[in-house]
Order: structure tokens, then C-alpha cells, then sequence
């Protein structure tokens, strides 16, 4: 069921009136949780079945290990380690049994429709692992106690607007909403249909315009073009990915907010960075977040536990290089995301060995040929990062050999640049004022233009498009 659809507008309508009507009659808070976790396994559904049975087998034992873990006097570890390898070896089946399952098919000759739920990794069972490895994580440093409801504790790993692609909640934050009584007013409606126009904008008119051109930005036949025309679609895919992966978010905390449940902002203008590491507390900032959390810093305070100096050299490599390779196999357990993320973690070793030698500045003070030239630095790295990323290695070697040698003077297709440039002036008003939301504060006038002009912009980008997009953050 995609969030751009009319079915999904049907869903969450008949979701929130029956929930609405349950607060209004006074129904426990458990039964309304119950409606929206009987929902958001509906919503599962729709992509296999069998997924929400799937999805209560996780979370009982997600459930169990918890309450365990934070009961044993002994063995605490074991028991952690136990729920870390459960949940991790449930994504690793589908990431890596998988693909030896096609392969069986290949040389079997089996019906893979027969076989297909075990094929496929199901949408969004990434983030689950993550939810439930973050819990028990939180139990373990008592940073949270092991919730007494189960009902609330599934709808925290299966929350539909959060389920497929994020953003990555912590238990600690979000079952407390849960208890609370239901209170949408003026102030959360305006909030909430505020993200879900400006998500429109972003996935259905920015992100379904540059699909439309995406014959012009050909990213999947490096051989047959010029490094101007390589470049310009590489940097356009950027920039479509972002508007698609940050439109869809906004979207999903605009429905998510219609029900009192406040979703973490997820993207934060992150091609206005200063650096690496500024742009992975910007970019799908609840997964850096958690990277942050579970990886880096456990690893980082290992390191400084042997020697705590600034000058640490291995705690300078090491940390970022982890967390960054975990990242690349948590989007997919190939060798091209493994590349991507060592990439990642290399840019930021050599930034953290580089501030050994340049003392942290206030931007004001730092002249401006070099925070240009660091804007440059960030862009061009970050860019040769995203081509294993978008690519397999074959056609990335092609890219990388054409970029160096074929600058023959083929131009690239200029149709894209308005949308391009559009992208970036949305995210620096919101850079401009520090507030994602900084379009409510416009004149009434602008407001009602721009209240008109997005669902007459998506109508039009629809009936363009021969089918209704479908993003699913690779």
C-alpha cells in the first residue's frame, strides 16, 4: 500500500475515525492501542500476509527477553547477547538466506512464488531489528524498564506510519505517548498537515518531476556518456533521493501526528553541512543517532578506557570506521554497501585526524575561500561515496574511468536544474530559520497560494506518471 495512493488516504481516514470515536466514547487507552495495532499489522498485510504473524513472533520475544533480562541477577549478558544475535539473525535470513534460497531456485528449478515470503526481505524488518535491539540495549543500561503492556510494546515495533522506512523511535520516548490521553488540538492538526504538504511537495512534485526526467539522467549506462553528464546525474539522484527519502518522512510524522503520536524529525537541511560529521547528524538522523549510540560509543569508550588523550589515534580510526561499515550492511549485506560505508568511515577518520591540526572554528571566523573550498571537499567526496551506493561495482569502475577520461563536452540536460535549484531553496529557508516548519509563519496570501498550488502540483505530476510512486530507502 503506498503512502501516495488513494488507498492509503482511505486507510488512515477510516483508522483515525474509529480512534477519534473511541477517545470520544472514553475507551481505554489500551483498547485505542489496540485499533491502531490491529491497523498497522492490516497495513503489514498488504505486502504478504503471513507478515504480521511474522511480526508477533518477533515482538514475543522481544517481550520475553526483556522482561528476563531485566529480572535476572545473573547471566545478564548472555541473555543480551541472545536478544542482539535474535534479532540481527532474523534481518541477516532474509539480507543474506535469501539470496542462497535464489540461488537453490536457480539450480532447482523450484516456483519461486511458492517460496516467495522467504525470499523476500520484508519492508521494513531492518528498523524492526533496530527498535528491539535498542530496547533490550536501554533495559540492559536501565536506561528503561521492560514495558508491562504487550499490546503497546507491539504497537511500538509496528506503529504503520513508522514501520516501513523509519524513523528509527526509542521505546523510552515513545510508549509513554501511549499512555497519555488523546489530544490533538489546533496547534498539533496545523503541525501535523503542515509536514504532510510539505512531504507532498518534497516526494510527489520534486521527487515525481525528477523521475519523469530520469531518462536524462542516465546513472544506469555510465559506458555510453561524458563525465558533465555522469556528474549532473549523480548529483541529481542525490538530490531526488533526499527529496524522496525526506518527503516520505515528513509525510509519515504528518499521519503519525493526526493520532497524538509525535514522530523524530528525521532530516535536518543536510546539504548545508559544514562537514562528514555534521551531515550524519543531518542526514536520516535517527539512524545516525542510534549508530551513535550502540556502536560509536561503546566502541570510542573502549578505546579512550586504554588511553583517554585527544591524540588517540586508534579511537580516532576505529569508531567511525565500525559504525560506518555497520551502516553500509545494515542497508544491505553486499559488497557494494560494505564499500560505501568504509568509504563514509575513511572521510571521517581523515576529518577527525585533520581537526588534530585545525582547531575548531566559529563558521563567522573561518574566511570564505576556505568554507567554500570545504563545501567542495564535503560535495566531491560524498558524491564518489553515493556511486557504490546507486550502482554495482561494474558499472561504478565505468562511472569512475569516464569521469577521469571522457570529459568530451556532451551537456547535460538543463530541465533538471530548476528542480534542483528549487530542492535546495526549500531546505535553506528552512536552514535560514531554523525551523522545518517555517512556511505556517508566511503571510496568509502566500499560505493560501501554497496551500492550492501543492495538490494542484501532485495531481499534475500524477497524471504524468504511469504509476504511482513507490519509495523504499535502498
Amino acid at each position: 500500500m503506498a503512502i501516495l495512493s488513494l488507498e492509503f488516504l482511505l486507510f488512515v481516514l477510516a483508522t483515525l475515525a474509529v480512534y477519534y470515536m473511541l477517545a470520544y466514547l472514553g475507551a481505554p487507552r489500551t483498547v485505542q492501542n489496540l485499533i491502531l495495532l490491529s491497523a498497522s499489522y492490516f497495513f503489514y498485510s498488504q505486502t504478504f500476509l503471513y507478515y504480521p504473524l511474522l511480526l508477533i513472533a518477533i515482538t514475543a520475544v522481544d517481550y520475553g527477553l526483556a522482561h528476563w533480562l531485566h529480572k535476572s541477577k545473573s547471566g545478564k549478558r548472555a541473555i543480551l547477547r541472545l536478544g542482539i544475535l535474535f534479532n540481527i539473525g532474523m534481518m541477516a535470513w532474509f539480507l543474506i538466506g535469501g539470496k542462497a534460497l535464489q540461488g537453490m531456485i536457480d539450480f532447482t528449478k523450484v516456483n519461486p512464488l511458492d517460496i516467495m515470503p522467504l525470499l523476500v526481505l520484508p519492508i521494513g524488518m531492518s528498523y524492526y531489528a533496530l527498535n528491539g535491539i535498542s530496547y533490550l540495549l536501554d533495559i540492559n543500561l536501565r536506561l528503561a524498564k521492560p514495558s508491562t503492556n504487550f499490546v503497546d510494546f507491539a504497537l511500538y515495533l509496528a506503529w504503520f506510519p513508522k514501520l516501513l522506512n523509519g524513523p528509527l523511535e526509542r521505546a523510552r520516548k515513545f510508549l509513554p505517548m501511549l499512555a497519555e490521553k488523546l489530544i490533538v488540538d489546533n496547534e498539533t492538526l496545523a503541525r501535523s498537515l503542515t509536514l504532510i504538504l510539505v512531504g507532498l511537495f518534497r516526494t510527489a512534485i520534486l521527487g515525481g518531476a525528477l523521475t519523469l526526467l530520469r531518462p536524462a539522467l542516465p546513472l544506469g549506462d555510465p559506458g555510453s556518456h561524458g563525465a558533465l553528464v555522469l556528474l549532473w546525474a549523480l548529483v541529481s539522484y542525490m538530490i531526488y533521493l533526499y527529496n524522496q527519502f525526506a518527503g516520505y518522512t515528513d509525510i509519515v510524522r504528518g499521519v503519525s501526528g493526526l493520532f497524538g503520536i509525535e514522530l523524530t524529525r528525521n532530516f535536518n537541511s543536510p546539504f548545508f553541512s559544514k562537514d562528514f560529521s555534521d551531515f550524519w547528524q543531518r542526514w536520516h538522523i535517527s539512524l545516525s543517532q542510534w549508530l551513535r549510540d550502540y556502536i560509536y560509543m561503546p566502541v570510542s569508550r573502549a578505546f579512550l578506557r586504554k588511553n583517554p588523550s585527544r591524540t588517540n589515534i586508534p579511537n580516532l580510526i576505529f569508531p567511525p570506521l565500525a559504525t560506518m561499515i555497520a551502516s553500509g550492511l545494515w542497508h544491505s549485506a553486499d559488497l557494494n554497501h560494505l564499500l560505501w560505508g568504509a568509504l563514509m568511515g575513511a572521510f571521517i577518520v581523515i576529518e577527525n585526524v585533520r581537526m588534530l591540526f585545525r582547531p575548531a572554528q566559529a563558521q563567522a571566523a573561518i574566511p570564505l575561500w576556505r568554507r567554500i573550498a570545504d563545501k567542495v571537499w564535503l560535495a566531491a567526496f560524498m558524491g564518489a561515496a553515493t556511486v557504490p551506493f546507486v550502482m554495482d561495482l561494474t558499472q561504478a569502475r565505468v562511472f569512475f574511468r569516464q569521469v577521469v577520461k571522457n570529459w568530451d563536452g556532451q551537456m547535460f540536460d538543463l530541465r533538471v536544474a530548476p528542480l534542483l535549484l528549487l530542492s535546495l531553496l526549500v531546505d535553506w529557508i528552512q536552514y535560514r530559520n531554523n525551523d522545518e516548519l517555517t512556511f505556517r509563519k508566511w503571510r496568509v496570501w502566500a499560505r493560501v497560494i501554497l496551500l492550492a498550488a501543492i495538490p494542484l502540483g501532485v495531481i499534475v505530476i500524477d497524471q504524468l506518471q504511469s504509476a504511482p510512486p513507490v519509495f523504499v530507502y535502498p
